[in-house]
């Protein structure tokens, strides 16, 4: 009887496996299936249960809501004997909701062109891409809905045509520290045909969670796709699977995923600078599928994250001596908050050098738009020498949280050194 469960469990595996490999192409509009951009590809495609970047709009728009910034993100992807270009933009607004705008090209040139008996012509173009508009809903802080709005176009030698799809997405980021999300793609199956031969797209189902450990420093992601074959009319269920892990937080960022066809990896470099930040990401994909006969893939991506709804300090002097005695010689933080809706409650740490807290302010309500700060720790004590920087959190009454951390002032109570001249005799 074991022998039988067992024999049955490998005919299903090997029966499967060809349906995971199809999943992954071979179908019409399989390049809005594949993965936009480093992140994302470096994370094996489990993005749907994160969506908490401008590529939410490509894997599942259910999660624009929890930008808070304008965000732009470029990217470069090389595969075999094809290239896939990506821009994504998404802009948060007060009341309105989220909005999103993704053009993708999928491409190649210089395509060898031949007649059944060998004639050769002028090469040709393969063309596909996608401009899709993107909105996504959050009745609550913790839940989002969202569509995308797909205009395609496909173009293969002189021939070329246009349809239009639709995607339906949601997330939801309870219980915490969980995120769950859904996408249903194509529910307006896009139908292109060239010369006589009609291609529609296939609707497919993707499920993502995602899990955020040690204060988020780690997201843990799992996604199952569903593509309904439109020939064959079966069904195909595709793991993917990924981890992110912040090496250094808010600088250096490492990836890993696995899906049954590629095992990928990936670094990010995220620089914040004042009012925005700048990130560059790299993914490395092998494909385990073939052996590893087929080669290496690269991926880069530009992100540019800036405006929106931030909070942060500005703090005047730079350089600031503190004298206790006179309680008119103060260094002024003004304090600068945009946020969604009225702030619930918020905190201000003042940091050394070491990272360690020695001024804490805190309190419920908006805070002040201007704070000041005489140089004496929490305990009336005045500090020492030395650069001191700021950690502000603001969480507003949807619960909603703005952070910001930056450079603050310098402290120097010590002139500058020196000499002192020693003559014999005297």
């Amino acid at each position: 009887m074991v022998k039988r469960i067992l024999a049955l469990v490998a005919l299903l595996i090997i029966a499967a496996r060809p349906s995971l490999i199809w999943a992954e192409g071979g179908l019409p509009g399989t390049f809005l299936n594949y993965g936009p951009a480093p992140r994302s590809l470096a994370m094996g495609r489990a993005f749907t249960g994160i969506a908490d970047d401008v590529q939410a709009g490509y894997f599942n728009p259910g999660g624009l809501f929890q930008l808070n910034a304008h965000e732009v993100l470029l990217a470069h992807s090389q595969l075999y004997g094809a290239r896939l270009e990506y821009i994504g933009y998404a802009l948060p607004t007060k009341e309105l909701g989220t909005f999103g705008l993704t053009l993708l090209n999928y491409g190649a040139e210089g395509l060898d062109c031949r007649t059944p008996h060998g004639d050769q012509f002028d090469p040709f173009v393969f063309s596909e891409n996608a401009l899709m508009f993107c909105y996504c809903y959050n009745p609550w802080n913790t839940l989002g809905f969202g569509a995308s709005f797909k205009l395609i176009t496909k173009n293969i030698a002189q021939y070329s045509d246009v349809g239009l799809g639709v995607d339906f997405g949601a997330l939801i980021t309870q219980p915490r520290p969980f995120s769950f999300g859904i996408c249903a793609q194509n529910i307006i199956r896009p139908t292109l045909t060239l010369k006589s031969i009609p291609e529609t797209y296939p609707r497919i189902i993707r499920a993502g969670t995602a899990v955020r450990l040690l204060d988020e420093r780690v997201i843990i992601a799992a996604d199952l796709v569903a593509v309904d074959f439109i020939r064959s009319e079966r069904r195909s269920f595709v793991p993917h699977g990924g981890i992110e892990f912040k090496l250094v937080p808010g600088l250096l960022t490492q990836r890993v995923g696995i899906d049954p066809n590629e095992v990928t990896l990936g670094l990010g470099i995220y620089k914040t600078w004042g009012k925005m930040a700048i990130g560059v990401d790299y993914a490395f994909l092998l494909h385990h599928q073939s052996g590893y006969r087929l080669a290496p893939t690269h991926k880069m991506g530009l992100l540019v994250n800036f405006a929106g709804f931030r909070v942060w300090i500005d703090a005047l002097p730079k350089v600031f001596t503190p004298t206790p005695e006179n309680k008119q010689n103060v260094l002024w933080m003004d304090v600068r908050v945009l946020s969604r809706s009225p702030v619930k409650r918020w905190q201000i740490l003042i940091k050394n050098r070491f990272g360690e807290v020695v001024r804490t302010y805190s309190s419920w309500d908006t805070p002040p738009l201007r704070m000041s700060w005489d140089g004496l720790d929490d305990v009336g004590r005045l500090v020492t020498d030395g650069r001191y920087y700021y950690e502000i959190v603001v969480v507003d009454k949807r619960d909603s949280p703005l952070e910001f951390s930056g450079f603050l002032t310098e402290i120097r109570t010590q002139g500058p050194k020196g000499k002192v001249e020693i003559r014999p005799g005297e």
